[in-house]
């Protein structure tokens, strides 16, 4: 009987030392931090790796990651032009690898988020009432490089290191939405409006240089045609002068020669070969060249009024 309660007490024996140094083992996992309390007092961190303890005596009080954490939150504000937002913001946050800022992580500061976000209202508060909406749009960058640097300075001091923040938009009500968008679709139409008109004023000036362009080539197309008739008519008149006529005999001659010329092309064209004679001939005085291509001019005028008048 004796003999079995001695192996009894020595196998519990056995297994209360087991247990003991099962619990006297700490294995801290890789971007984790455990903070050792001793009697109920902060002793030492623990990083990771394999490390001992004092079973009973020392606990392990607090695990801390030092992973890189997020914070999201939606800031409720009113811009300096009376305009209510909607503001997003992400935060990136994360222990400082060091035993104090660690220590000071989990003694010092028991909510770090709630206390981020106080922070994050106060500011983005504070920031967007001196801000009208436009700016606000414009200034999302600023804003956020402002709150990143306040809450390094608040946070900083419990063991707290701010990676990054963004401040993401500015969403006001549906409504404003809408009213902005009507804004901006009626300034694009304007704008709009105003490059066609620009457009239309542009072509308007490049049609009436070219039309007066095409005047000035065609008046110098029918100044430089009347100098060359005037010089070929020159040439035919020395030509009969040379021959022997008189100057009014060589004129005479090439009218009569003219009038003859339109005779045949009259006679030639498909159009009516009626010509309307001077009535000033029904005299003895014979029908001189000059008779004759008068008549034949003022036929042609009767026939192609519209060509007189050009010549006019």
């Amino acid at each position: 009987m004796l003999a079995t309660l001695a192996a009894f007490f020595i196998i519990a024996l056995i297994v209360a030392i087991a247990l003991l140094l099962l619990m006297s083992v700490v294995v801290v996992p890789q971007s984790d931090v455990y903070v050792i309390e001793k009697l109920g007092k902060y002793n030492r961190t623990l990083f990771s790796g394999l490390h001992f303890r004092v079973p009973l005596i020392e606990r392990i009080a607090y695990k801390q990651t030092l992973r890189i954490k997020e914070l999201d939150l939606m800031v409720a504000t009113k811009t300096k032009d009376n305009v209510f937002v909607q503001v997003p913001v992400n935060v990136q946050y994360f222990v400082n690898e060091n035993e104090a800022d660690v220590r000071n992580s989990v003694y010092r500061l028991s909510n770090p988020e709630n206390q981020m976000r106080s922070y994050i209202q106060q500011n983005i508060v504070g920031s967007l009432s001196k801000l009208d909406l436009d700016e606000a749009y414009g200034s999302l960058h600023q804003v956020g490089i402002a709150l990143q640097g306040e809450l390094t300075e608040k946070i900083g001091e419990y063991g707290y290191v701010i990676k990054d923040t963004n401040v993401i938009d500015v969403e006001p009500a549906p409504e404003v939405k809408d009213a902005m968008n009507q804004v901006n679709a009626s300034e694009r139409k304007r704008q709009a409006q105003i490059l066609a008109a620009e457009g239309n004023k542009a072509a308007a000036i490049l049609e009436a240089e070219a039309e007066r362009d095409s005047r000035r080539l065609r008046g110098e197309g029918i100044a430089q045609e009347g100098d060359e008739i005037a010089k070929g008519m020159k040439e035919r008149i020395d030509k009969l002068r040379d021959a022997g006529l008189s100057a009014e005999a060589a004129v005479e001659w090439l009218k009569f020669n003219d009038g003859i010329a339109v005779y045949t092309a009259l006679a030639a064209s498909n159009n009516a070969k009626v010509i309307m004679m001077d009535n000033n001939l029904a005299t003895n005085r014979p029908m001189t060249s000059e008779d004759i291509t008068r008549s034949i001019i003022q036929a042609d005028e009767v026939q192609n009024p519209a060509r007189s008048v050009v010549a006019d």
